[in-house]
C-alpha cells in the first residue's frame, strides 16, 4: 500500500472582477491552484516521520513538545527566510525559524530536506490548475474537483504501469471545502466529465475513493510527512509560473525532481508527475 500525502498551494476561487472584459480574476486571487501528492510505502511512514522530526530538532531546535505552528515547514516560509538571509534582513517566519540565523544554517537545513527526498525516494505527482486560462475559456468547473480528479487518475495510471500489485490511499489535512465536494459526489461528477476525452479509463479501484482526513493536532507522524507535500506544491507552482525554481531553493528542487512520476510512454515528468489543466504545451522540458 502506498500512502499519498496531499497538500495545496493557492486558492480555488474563480471570482472575477465584475464587468471585466475579458474577465479577470479578483486582485489578490492566485492564478494557480496546485494539488501535490507525496507517496510513500506504508512501511516508510515511521522512519520518514522520525527523520523529519530529527531534522527539525537539529536545525530548528524544535523540542518534541514545541508548538506545531512554530516549526511547521512550508515552502513559502523556506523561500521567505532564504531571501531575507540573502538580503541581510530580518524575517517574519514563525519563531522556530529563528534558529536559521545565517546562510550556513539555512543551507544545512535545505540539505537535510533534500536528503529526505533522495533517501526515502517518495513518488510525487502534482496537478496545476491554471484558473486564468479557465475563465478565459469560460470553464467554471471547481478547481478542487479538477485537481483531485487528475491526481486520482495519474496515481491509478502510475500504479497500473509501474507498480503492479500496489494500491493507494490519499491522506490530507482537514479541509472543509474539499471534504464537502467528496461528500456531495461532486468529485465523482467532475471526474466523469473529464473522462470523456480519455481513450482509456484508469482502474480507479486501485485508489481509495476518498482521502483520509487528518487532525494534525493528533497525527504527529502524518503531519510531518504532509510538510513535504506542501513543499512540492509550492515549488511546482513557482516552476510553472516562473519557468524555473526560486534560485534560493534550487537545490531542494533538484533533489525533488527525480522523484516525480514519469509518463510511461514519453518518459517525461510533464504529463504525468506534473499535469496541467487546461492541458497545454509548456516551455519546460523535464
Amino acid at each position: 500500500m502506498l500512502i499519498f500525502y496531499v497538500d495545496e498551494t493557492g486558492t480555488a476561487s474563480l471570482a472575477t472582477v465584475p464587468g471585466s472584459d475579458p474577465p479577470e480574476l479578483v486582485p489578490g486571487t492566485a492564478t494557480f491552484f496546485t494539488l501535490a501528492a507525496v507517496g510513500i510505502r506504508d512501511s516508510a511512514r515511521k522512519p520518514l516521520a522520525e527523520y523529519l522530526l530529527r531534522a527539525k530538532a537539529e536545525h530548528l531546535g524544535a523540542a518534541t513538545d514545541a508548538p506545531w505552528d512554530d516549526t511547521e515547514i512550508k515552502g513559502r516560509y523556506l523561500l521567505h527566510v532564504a531571501r531575507a538571509l540573502h538580503g541581510g534582513r530580518k524575517h517574519s517566519a514563525p519563531t522556530g525559524y529563528s534558529a536559521l540565523a545565517d546562510q550556513a544554517a539555512m543551507d544545512a537545513f535545505l540539505h537535510a530536506l533534500g536528503l529526505a527526498m533522495s533517501v526515502f525516494r517518495p513518488l510525487i505527482l502534482a496537478n496545476v490548475v491554471d484558473k486564468y486560462k479557465m475563465i478565459a475559456r469560460g470553464i467554471s468547473t471547481n478547481p478542487i474537483g479538477i485537481a483531485y480528479s487528475y491526481l486520482q487518475r495519474n496515481i491509478a495510471l502510475t500504479l497500473e504501469h509501474q507498480l503492479s500489485g500496489e494500491s493507494a490511499i490519499i491522506v490530507a489535512d482537514q479541509q472543509t471545502q474539499h471534504e464537502a465536494l467528496f461528500k456531495s459526489g461532486g468529485i465523482h461528477e467532475i471526474r466523469s466529465q473529464l473522462e470523456k476525452d480519455l481513450t482509456r479509463v484508469p482502474n480507479y479501484n486501485l485508489v481509495l475513493d476518498k482521502p483520509l482526513w487528518l487532525d494534525t493536532d493528533l497525527s504527529m507522524w502524518d503531519r510531518e510527512i504532509l510538510q513535504l507535500a506542501d513543499i512540492a506544491s509550492f515549488l511546482v507552482t513557482k516552476v510553472i509560473d516562473d519557468g524555473e525554481p526560486p534560485a534560493e531553493l534550487a537545490r531542494l528542487w533538484q533533489a525533488m525532481l527525480p522523484q516525480f512520476a514519469l509518463h510511461h510512454k514519453s518518459g517525461k515528468v510533464l504529463g504525468r508527475g506534473i499535469a496541467m489543466y487546461p492541458p497545454r504545451s509548456s516551455r519546460l522540458s523535464f
